[in-house]
């Protein structure tokens, strides 16, 4: 603490600084004059010791200037005198002393009272720091705050802060003293404001919000808080009233209304299913129209367990599990999960649910929101679709089969005749029923494939095959009705990237078939080119120009879609079903690649093809016949035409076949004899080629022998079920209708041969 003592008196100078400087934390300045004093008092100074007389003016004198200055307007001040005049003292006090000693000073009383007016001065600066502190906060803090005295009869303000003068557009001056409701600025007679003043009056807490008006003329919801303190009623001192703008919230909260209550209507016009979900997986909220359809109201379903709904998953997979497991951990969000619910009515309805998890305010899973519509009919209309797909796949599994199975045998003989005969007219007409059979065989596999495009199923058989020569077998048929409408045909190979190539050859041949088979179709007079370049060893492209009818901008736009030609005239003069272009460019997009036709009304179309079929190191390529000199081939098929064209084959081929006609045959045979190959058709009567061949593969294992190669051969060869023949145990399948090349490509794949 540092002490100012102003003293002219050399001796009582020295005792009394002597006496204050003995005591810790005490420093003591002296000072001769009153000036000295009061300039010392200034610089900072906890209290002040004035003599009366002194050489420049008086201690009373000395008092006065201390207390006009803000800087020593508190300094505790002691008064000393030998005077013992009672008209001195007064004069000293009303000066502004705070104590006052009487010479000869008695030091014990001197330090006591010293010691206390520096306690009294210490607390009254960290009261006054605190008040500071408040004030600084409340600013900082922007609140709107009134501190009403409660025990005066008309609760005067005390204090104010800036914000509560910001908001009222008044000065702080003018609403210090002044009546709390005054800033108000409510009608007299509202009934909100009578409660406030009943609140006040009585010294009790309250808060209400009310409508006022701001110093900018806007008008804010506010609320208006009362806290008397220490406590209430007549114990009250003071009343703390606070203002808070809640124009925000209020808003927020009519907004929500609006939209809780547009919720609302929805959900009960649409009849659709909200609801709520808590992490206890019961129902917290559920719409009128949810209730209703449970058969309950929507109080009564609130906290009933999901399980507890008679809910069941509609998918197999899910088949029996409880309808809280779609509401547990981890808590992601579920879209258009299938359920049925069985109503009161006993109807069972198909409801399609979504779910999204929320969290509560300190960021914790708290349940599930959701949403469910009812799809029964939609649900009733898909399982029509899918019997009448199942009904249509069926069909043309059976039509497949029925017009292959002839067909085999049309080709086959005709292939066999063919080979046989020295005749040429003879060779012609088998040849004009080859080429019959394969137009029909052709047609019949657009439509399977037409099937399969539409079902999005189709399946790659990816292998190693020569482009040169899938090239040279798709040109044979088509250069010849080229050149029989007088067109020339010509066919070129660019590039030195030749050899085997990756992918599946049967359907590239395919693609190739159906560009040239329209190009020669649509083309009257003039040529057919073909190009294949092989420049690249990772892809190759084809180019197939011709000079025919061309198509305008609006037919180009529509030659991809299947069963669309450009008019009934063009299928009358020209024929064909309008499949080969959507099947070639379906084919090429399986296969990552890309088909582009250019054409030209008059003048012509050119056709480009890009596949990415990457070159192999393997230079072996297919040819046309095998060797199967020392094979034991057993063949089973129910029909007599396919039994006798693959026997011809085969023993062309060099292989030593036996027959059979049903599965229980096959099986018998091949538990007696030791066979190298097995060629089973699928549709026969009593024991079906899968069957037979999942009795070979068991038997096989039982004794531990190695298996034997078989093949499938059927009309039955979609890709999803050439995929089961492999499951069961085949290793290859041959289409019905085959040719002997067919036939031989796919015995090489089986029996690995060169």
């Amino acid at each position: 603490m540092h002490i100012v003592i102003v003293e002219d008196h050399p001796m009582i100078l020295q005792v009394l600084t002597a006496a204050l400087a003995a005591i810790a934390d005490y420093t003591v300045e002296g000072c001769s004059s009153a000036a000295a004093g009061i300039a010392a008092c200034r610089n900072g100074a906890d209290l002040a010791i004035f003599d009366y007389r002194l050489p420049d003016m008086t201690g009373t004198d000395a008092v006065r200037i201390l207390r006009d200055d803000p800087l020593t307007r508190h300094l505790p001040i002691i008064m000393i005198t030998g005077d013992n005049d009672a008209r001195t003292r007064l004069e000293a006090i009303k000066a502004g002393a705070t104590d006052f000693l009487q010479k000869p000073v008695n030091i014990d009383e001197f330090r006591l009272r010293v010691r206390n007016l520096l306690a009294l001065h210490d607390a009254q600066k960290t009261s006054e720091e605190r008040e500071r502190l408040l004030e600084t906060v409340i600013a900082a803090a922007g609140a709107c705050i009134a501190v009403a005295d409660a025990r005066a009869p008309e609760t005067p303000i005390l204090f104010a802060s800036d914000a509560l003068a910001k908001f009222t557009g008044r000065h702080i001056h003018d609403l210090i003293g002044k009546d709390p409701l005054q800033f108000l600025q409510e009608d007299a007679g509202s009934p909100v404001l009578r409660d406030i003043e009943a609140a006040i009056t009585a010294r009790q807490s309250g808060s209400c919000s009310i409508e006022l008006k701001r110093s900018d003329g806007a008008r804010s919801w506010t609320q208006v808080t009362l806290r008397p303190v220490p406590d209430t009623g007549k114990q009250a001192r003071f009343l703390v009233i606070t203002l808070s703008d809640i124009s925000d919230m209020v808003e927020i909260r009519a907004a929500h209304d609006k939209l809780a209550a547009r919720m609302s209507d929805i959900a009960r016009i649409s009849g659709a299913w909200f609801f709520e979900i808590d992490d206890a997986c019961c129902l917290s909220y559920v719409s009128e129209a949810m209730a209703t359809a449970l058969g309950a109201s929507a109080d009564m379903v609130q906290g009933v367990h999901v399980d507890q709904l008679g809910g069941r998953f509609a998918s197999p997979a899910r088949k029996g599990q409880p309808l809280s497991t779609l509401f547990g951990a981890p808590f992601h969000p579920v879209e258009n999960e299938l359920l049925t619910f069985r109503l009161l009515d006993g109807q069972v309805r198909a409801v399609q649910v979504s779910i999204v998890p929320f969290k509560d305010a300190d960021g914790q899973f708290a349940g599930y929101r959701g949403y469910a519509g009812d799809v029964s009919d939609i649900a009733q209309a898909r399982d029509a679709a899918a019997r009448a797909s199942r009904a249509k796949s069926a069909f043309l599994a059976t039509m497949s089969h029925e017009m292959r199975t002839p067909l085999t045998a049309i080709m086959g003989m005709s292939e066999l005749l063919t080979r046989d005969s020295t005749d040429p007219d003879q060779r012609a007409n088998l040849g004009m029923i080859t080429d019959a059979a394969m137009n029909l065989s052709d047609v019949l596999g657009n439509l399977l494939d037409v099937a399969i495009m539409e079902s999005g199923t189709l399946g790659l058989n990816t292998a190693e095959f020569d482009p040169v020569l899938a090239l040279d077998r798709a040109t044979r048929i088509h250069r010849q009705d080229a050149q029989a409408k007088g067109l020339s045909f010509d066919c070129r190979i660019e590039g030195a990237a030749r050899g085997v190539r990756l992918g599946d050859g049967a359907r590239v041949r395919q693609i190739i078939h159906h560009l040239l088979s329209n190009a020669v179709k649509f083309t009257p007079q003039g040529a057919v080119s073909v190009v294949l370049d092989l420049h690249k060893v990772d892809a190759l492209t084809l180019t197939v120009t011709d000079t025919g009818i061309g198509m305008r901008p609006e037919e180009l736009e529509a030659a991809f879609q299947p069963f669309l030609q450009a008019d009934d005239g063009i299928a009358r003069r020209y024929g064909g079903s309008g499949l080969g272009l959507s099947i070639a460019r379906w084919l090429s997009n399986a296969m990552n690649g890309s088909l582009r036709l250019d054409s030209h009304f008059g003048k012509g179309s050119t056709a480009t093809l890009t596949l990415p079929l990457p070159q192999t190191r393997n230079t072996q390529v297919d040819a046309d016949d095998i060797s199967l000199h020392g094979h034991h081939v057993l063949v089973a098929d129910d029909n007599r035409a396919n039994r006798k064209i693959l026997d011809v084959m085969l023993r062309k081929m060099g292989a030593d076949v036996t027959l059979c006609a049903d599965g229980q045959e096959a099986i018998g045979l091949w538990k007696t004899q030791p066979f190298d190959l097995l060629l089973l058709d699928i549709n026969m009567p009593e024991v079906a080629g899968t069957d037979v061949m999942r009795n070979v593969r068991e038997t096989e294992a039982q004794r531990a022998a190695p298996p034997v190669p078989a093949l499938a051969v059927t009309a039955n060869a979609m890709p999803d079920q050439v995929a089961h023949y492999l499951e069961v145990g085949f290793d290859g399948c041959v289409g019905k209708p085959f040719t002997r090349a067919a036939l031989a490509s796919a015995l090489r794949h089986v029996l690995h041969h060169g």
